[in-house]
């Protein structure tokens, strides 16, 4: 399986995928021996599979770079890479506590094949995401898909004229548009930054050059400042990657130049702001012992390395997609190989640095997850869930949840909007909710499902957290609402 799935990639991705570090394929293929000893590295936290992918018709495999997403229904949604009723990747959903359906199986390639990085959540309650293949000219597509399975083509990329290869979802910004990444395509196929809405009319944002970077595997963040913040995998002055700063228009603020060495090198997950105003995210090659970096920059991109991975005893090796802000403010995130049994691992660390092994992946023993390639999602129970590429029952992946202690929460898809707006909010155990709050302040409120409610930004409405008054008591959400004038 590893060896085919390395194949795949490799006969797809041109330039880009020739171009990736040895220590790419290291990660993916897993091709290292476990160096350590397996009862040496005390689990300090337990992890549950709640479902093991088949590769079958009503099965994906190999979800690939997957963060999962909560939709308004609470079930958890992603891709696979592999599997499906046309062994070419699937949409699926799954309950927290385990029920798997396909929610759309890709056919015959010309509606995209081989997704990755999973899917994002629009405001209208349904999912954006990417094929890295497929579509009408083999270069990948954009599309949206319903809930239900209702499946739209979005936008075909063709690499002459508009990108190629996208390596995950589009993020959805504050003016409503989303904006993605392909890896290639562009000025001699080093990759670009497209906008498209939820109609599907795609506009190029801007073209990599190298020196600003080149092959782009992360999606852009958008700051509070609402500047689109992009880790590029590869160029810059050092060809070790960068981190560039423009607006939604293209217009390059500022790029950091990744230095190689102790300073990391091969950015490829994006980034995630923090209360303190700072990113955080991960390179998965680089520092102190060449096996990647947790790395804090600011918004002026000013970067410290707060970790190197492979430290310590038990440490794991070669972190993937970057990192998980949860609700008790530390960051959670995954290491595709190393810890006690050279299966990966899942970490957190606090924003000033300390860092916790929290538990090691082994697949050796009874056929359990292994090679986390990204990083967990926090459910709106407190839960954080995630995906393995491999490992399971089948050895095609599993997706497993990890209890923190951590309190249910709300969430929306955005956190901004205008005074009169009309918003989602999800969360669980809903019904029977008595007040909704905006910084304070009520809000007209409508409740739908057990899982979801919409409310009106209230006039006067200033920005501040978002709270959810139920019989169970009060849930607040993790992210202040910025209010738009």
């Amino acid at each position: 399986m590893e060896l085919r799935h390395t194949a795949e990639f490799l006969g797809s991705h041109q330039k880009a995928a020739r171009a990736l570090p040895r220590s790419f394929f290291r990660a993916v293929v897993l091709a290292t021996a476990a160096l350590l000893c397996a009862g040496a590295f005390a689990q300090a936290q337990t992890v549950t599979t709640i479902y093991n992918f088949a590769d079958n018709g009503t099965s994906g495999a190999t979800p690939w770079y997957v963060t999962l997403v909560q939709g308004t229904n609470g079930n958890l949604y992603g891709t696979t890479y592999n599997g499906g009723k046309n062994a070419l990747g699937s949409i699926f959903n799954v309950t927290t506590s385990g029920s798997q359906k396909i929610t759309y199986s890709f056919k015959t390639g010309t509606d995209g094949a081989n997704p990755t990085g999973g899917l994002t959540l629009g405001t209208d309650g349904n999912f954006y995401g990417t094929t890295q293949q497929g579509g009408t000219k083999s270069m990948g597509t954009v599309f949206k898909v319903t809930p239900n399975g209702t499946y739209l083509q979005l936008h075909n990329f063709n690499a002459f004229i508009d990108g190629a290869f996208p390596w995950g979802p589009p993020t959805l910004a504050s003016d409503g548009n989303f904006y993605g990444t392909t890896s290639g395509g562009g000025i001699n196929s080093n990759g670009l930054v497209y906008k498209i809405n939820s109609g599907g009319a795609l506009t190029e944002v801007y073209k990599f050059d190298v020196t600003h970077g080149a092959n782009p595997i992360a999606p852009p963040t958008q700051g509070t400042d609402g500047f689109l913040y992009i880790p590029v995998s590869q160029g810059g002055t050092s060809y070790c990657g960068t981190i560039v700063k423009m607006s939604t228009s293209g217009v390059i603020n500022n790029t950091y130049n990744f230095p190689c060495g102790l300073g990391g090198s091969f950015p490829i997950g994006p980034l995630v702001q923090a209360s303190d105003g700072n990113f955080y995210s991960t390179t998965q090659d680089g520092g102190a012992n060449g096996q990647g970096v947790i790395y804090r920059v600011t918004p002026s991109l000013a970067v410290t390395v707060l970790h190197s991975f492979g430290t310590t005893f038990g440490d794991g090796t070669f972190p993937s997609a970057g990192l998980l802000l949860a609700t008790d403010g530390n960051y959670y995130g995954s290491t595709t190989d190393g810890g006690a049994s050279g299966d990966g691992t899942l970490f957190n660390t606090s924003t000033s640095g300390t860092y916790s092994s929290l538990y090691s992946f082994n697949n050796s023993a009874n056929l359990t997850q292994t090679s986390p390639l990204a990083p967990p999602v926090q459910g709106t129970n407190g839960l954080l869930y995630g995906v393995t590429e491999f490992g399971g029952t089948s050895n095609n992946g599993t997706v497993y949840s990890l209890d923190m202690g951590l309190a249910p929460f709300v969430t929306l898809a955005s956190f901004t909007g205008k005074q009169g707006n009309t918003v989602t909010i999800l969360g669980t155990h809903l019904k029977g909710a008595t007040k909704v709050t905006f910084n304070g302040l009520a809000a007209d409120f409508k409740v739908v499902s057990d899982t979801y409610l919409t409310a009106t930004v209230p006039n006067g409405a200033t920005a501040g957290p978002i709270e959810v008054v139920t019989p169970g008591g009060s849930l607040s959400s993790r992210k202040s609402f910025i209010i738009k004038h």
